[in-house]
């Protein structure tokens, strides 16, 4: 597979440099930080009797995960196919995206996962 000559001066620049992070570490920080708001915003919903905003911040972060994960698709398809046993820039960019692709789906369903029972039980099952 061929690749345009400039592929490798796009990977270098910062701001794909900064995507190419946010492709791999976007999705699992989004999951984790969905965890810990949405742990202390239960206290909240609990007293207020609605579970809408345990709904909105799960909403924020899969919107966040979907986005690192279609920067991790977009990139991978602009840095195209590498070998496994290429070295480089381009090899590892092509390893950040696969990564990051897998790591935001994961990330994406681990969420959906956490927020059925936010549908099932509401926010103060058990109090």
């Amino acid at each position: 597979m061929t690749m345009p000559a400039n592929t490798s001066e796009r990977v270098v620049r910062p701001r794909t440099s900064l995507a190419l992070w946010f492709a791999l570490l976007g999705g699992p920080a989004a999951g984790l930080t969905n965890v810990m708001i949405s742990y202390a915003a239960v206290d909240r919903a609990c007293v207020n009797d609605s579970s809408i905003i345990l709904h909105v911040l799960t909403l924020l972060f899969l919107v966040i995960a979907v986005l690192a994960g279609v920067t991790a698709w977009r990139l991978r398809q602009e840095i195209g196919e590498r070998e496994s046993t290429a070295g480089g820039l381009l090899a590892r960019s092509h390893f950040m995206t696969t990564v990051g692709l897998l790591s935001a789906g994961i990330s994406f369903f681990a969420m959906i996962l956490q927020w059925i029972p936010i549908f099932f039980l509401g926010a103060c099952h058990g109090t």
